[in-house]
């Protein structure tokens, strides 16, 4: 079993990389500026959904996966990179126009989220490099990286709905003549999750 302590250090770990913003943090602040608390969380679901996905391929053991993602870590990074411009563009243009910009459908935005999620390789490989340190059992690691998954990918969904729910809120206090701005903002997050995808290297 890990120690109390490995995994007292785990979570701390946990909870000061999920309060780190990222591309996944950029697209879902932005959903909720733009499109309010439920399109947020939604769009934070379907993050943590690839997240998941990402860590039972760890926690799995594959490999190969893990080397083709990286294989093609450019490519998939520039495609993410493109899609949260091109939403940054969209937001950008119906900026405080309510009638022009419908709340994404929940399918369109935990769509977003997946879409992001698995365009950030970046996160694949960390948590192929990460969860291993924690492991005490080198004999059989699967069980103890799968447990270290588990409670890595409850601590990224709890922050992920955090995020959004602070952003819904200053979404309210931006309301009225300030919706322009709100919108606006949301479009140059988005644009900043994409510059910190691009810059995202293989150290």
């Amino acid at each position: 079993m890990i120690s109390a302590e490995s995994l007292a250090l785990f979570v701390l770990a946990c909870i000061a990389l999920g309060a780190t913003p990222g591309p996944n943090v950029a697209l879902i602040v932005g959903t909720s500026l733009k499109h309010g608390r439920q399109a947020g969380i939604l769009t934070a679901m379907g993050v943590n959904v690839g997240l998941i996905a990402q860590l039972a391929l760890v926690a799995g053991g594959l490999a190969y996966v893990v080397e083709a993602f990286s294989r093609h870590f450019d490519l998939v990074r520039y495609a993410g990179a493109a899609y949260l411009v091109w939403l940054a563009v969209m937001q950008w243009r119906s900026a405080g126009k309510a009638v022009d910009a419908p709340t994404p459908s929940a399918h369109a935005a935990f769509g977003r989220g997946l879409a992001v999620a698995f365009a950030n390789p970046k996160t694949l490989l960390f948590h192929a490099a990460f969860l291993p340190q924690f492991v005490t059992n080198t004999a059989d690691p699967v069980p103890q990286i799968a447990l270290l998954a588990a409670i890595f990918a409850v601590i990224a969904l709890v922050g992920d709905m955090l995020w959004a729910v602070v952003a819904d809120k200053a979404r309210a206090a931006l309301k009225g003549r300030f919706t322009l701005v709100a919108d606006r903002v949301s479009a140059g997050i988005l644009v900043g999750g994409a510059a910190l995808l691009l810059a995202a290297g293989r150290r």
